[in-house]
């Protein structure tokens, strides 16, 4: 019994630090990188992912909607638990090659951005990635078409294409 109770008080504290239902709205609140799962930096005015992003090993959700963002650098892959990437509203124009390593990434929302197509190596996360949204991306036809023989198996949002020539 005592050891029950020893082993009780000793982990309580390591489990209340844990607050996987935590958002976190700013770096400014975090202490420690390892224990932010929801980070939401909407409408920060950022031009790129804050360095510091890439130090929190245990992010699951990252919303970086509403910034000015127009890359992603490879180091977004070191992110190997994100399940949620939300880039909406930013003026991104393409996603780097390394996201095709971020095996455990569930939903990429994209909606809003200038993003028209997706790299090749993107196919690995064919069956792994459940939900792209693409709406008020102003994709064509082909390019919608590209993206679906790419990820055949993933639930695409995204508006009726443009069949037209700018």
């Amino acid at each position: 019994m005592h050891r029950w109770l020893l082993a009780v008080f000793v982990l309580l504290p390591a489990l209340a630090a844990a607050q996987p239902d935590k958002v976190y709205k700013s770096l400014a609140e975090v202490d420690d990188p390892s224990q932010v799962y929801v980070l939401r930096l909407r409408g920060k005015r950022l031009k790129s992912v804050p360095p510091q992003v890439y130090g929190m090993p245990n992010l699951r959700e990252l919303d970086l909607r509403g910034n000015r963002i127009r890359s992603l650098s490879d180091s977004i892959a070191l992110l190997t638990h994100l399940e949620r990437l939300e880039l909406s509203r930013n003026p991104l124009d393409s996603l780097p090659a390394a996201m095709a390593s971020m095996t455990e990434l569930k939903e990429l929302v994209l909606w809003d951005t200038r993003v028209t197509w997706l790299p090749d190596e993107f196919e690995r996360l064919d069956g792994l990635l459940q939900v792209l949204d693409l709406r008020s991306c102003r994709l064509l036809l082909d390019e919608q078409k590209a993206i679906e023989r790419l990820l055949p198996s993933v639930k695409k949002l995204w508006d009726y294409a443009c069949n037209c020539s700018d």
